[in-house]
Formats: structure tokens, C-alpha cells, sequence
């Protein structure tokens, strides 16, 4: 995770962009300064850079960013070509046929939570995790188990990123990640939709984080069921790690 603060300029570039990919809507200057904490003098530079290479385009009545058809391409070579998008589309697909409930892959990106793939559920639900969204990146037990696996260096980035400056508050983060950490999974109830809880594994690769895969059901399920889709979401998040030993 990068500190605007103490990265380089191509990091600083990188960090622009994926700002402007993670926004909800477009974004300006004045918005992207305020939360990366860059001068807009610099901002500038690294927006005319980007926009040289079709990576964002600029509204030119309301001069607000959005992603750019390169990036576009970027993501379109990830869904058709990369063997983990596959792989990942297929295990969600079988943890979905396991346990009957929405399933979803996350990355973490800068301060964000992305939902790289997800399957429906086979029961209606109102959930607001939908392929290519992101969520912020201390709520939920995806981003909360992504956390436990991250280096406390990040983790402190991430609370401070969020205001979480009280020391008895940022030492109750550190005991929960902890307890997140040894059990393998983290579980969250209505942190995003009332009534929905999340129940999440961390998917390492050779011990380090890359993702978390995520079970997504009405509370009273995932209380009914829980040993199942924890059971379910521990596998997959395996099967996501290490394809190889699931290709038969």
C-alpha cells in the first residue's frame, strides 16, 4: 500500500489512476487532491500523463475524471485471458452451487475493497457487492479479513486513511485482526446491508495476501449454516490459491 506522502512519482501515478478506476462517479481535481493528500500541482502532471495514454478520460464541461478506454482494455484482457479470472469464476460458482447464497472474489486496491467476480445467490437478496464495485476497506469481513493478513505498516495506513486515531480504538482493530488472523475467517453482520452478513477467508499464495473470497446471506442463514459455508468458503478460498490441486 502506498503512502502519498513518501511515494515516489510513478507510484503517485499509479495511485491517481486507481483512484479514479475505484470512483463511484467522476471525480475532480480538487476531490482527487483531497483524498490522496497530492498537491493539484502535481496532480496535473500525472493527469496529462494519463490521459496521453487513453488510461482516464476528462469531461470537458465539468473537467471530472473517469477511467479510459486503455484501462478498459486492461480489464477486458483480465476477464478473457488471465487463468485466474477462470479459475476464480469457477470456484465461486461452485461455492455458490455448495451453499446456495452469493459468492464473491475481493482485492484490495489503495484504501478500497474490489469485487473482482461474484455469482449470484439462488435466493433473492439485496447486497451491495456487484462485480468491478468497491467498498472501503475497514468495513465488512472481507476487507476485515484482508486486513488481518496485511503488514501492520498497511493496516495502520488503512486506519489512519479512515481516522481511526483513538489508541484504544486502533488497539481493539489490532485485537480483532489478531483474532481474525487465527481462526482463518471473519464473519460481519449488516455492516453493509441491513440484515446480510459476510463470511470471508483470506486467499494467500506462497503466505502472502492477494484476495479473500466471500460468502454473502441473510443473517438468520449464515446462523443456521454456518459450519457449511465456512466450511465452503475456507475451501474455496484454497482452491482460488492453489487451482492445481482442485483440477481434477
Amino acid at each position: 500500500m502506498f503512502d502519498p506522502k513518501q511515494s515516489g512519482a510513478t507510484e503517485r501515478l499509479m495511485m491517481v489512476m486507481m483512484q479514479i478506476a475505484i470512483s463511484p462517479s467522476p471525480i475532480s481535481v480538487q476531490q482527487l487532491s483531497d483524498q490522496l493528500q497530492i498537491p493539484k500541482s502535481s496532480l496535473y502532471r500525472h493527469l496529462a500523463l494519463l490521459r496521453e495514454w487513453n488510461l482516464i478520460m476528462m469531461d470537458p464541461d465539468y473537467h471530472r475524471y473517469t477511467i479510459g478506454p486503455a484501462a478498459l482494455a486492461l480489464q477486458h484482457n483480465f476477464s478473457t485471458l488471465s487463468h485466474l479470472s477462470g479459475n476464480v469464476e469457477r470456484t465461486l460458482v461452485r461455492l455458490q452451487q455448495q451453499t446456495g447464497e452469493m459468492a464473491a472474489y475481493m482485492v484490495p486496491m489503495g484504501f478500497q475493497a474490489m469485487c473482482v467476480d461474484s455469482i449470484e445467490s439462488l435466493n433473492a437478496l439485496r447486497c451491495s457487492f456487484e462485480k468491478g464495485k468497491s467498498q472501503p476497506l475497514i468495513r465488512g469481513a472481507s476487507s476485515k479479513v484482508m486486513l488481518a493478513h496485511m503488514d501492520i505498516a498497511d493496516v495502520n495506513a488503512v486506519l489512519d486513511h479512515f481516522l481511526v486515531t483513538d489508541i484504544t480504538e486502533r488497539d481493539r482493530w489490532h485485537n480483532n485482526l489478531e483474532a481474525i488472523r487465527n481462526q482463518g475467517f471473519a464473519i460481519s453482520n449488516s455492516e453493509f446491508d441491513s440484515g446480510v452478513s459476510g463470511v470471508s477467508a483470506p486467499v494467500l499464495h506462497h503466505g502472502k495476501l492477494v484476495g479473500a473470497v466471500s460468502i454473502m446471506a441473510p443473517e438468520e442463514r449464515v446462523s443456521r449454516n454456518r459450519k457449511l459455508i465456512v466450511d465452503s468458503v475456507l475451501g474455496a478460498a484454497v482452491a482460488i490459491a492453489h487451482p492445481w490441486r482442485h483440477s481434477r
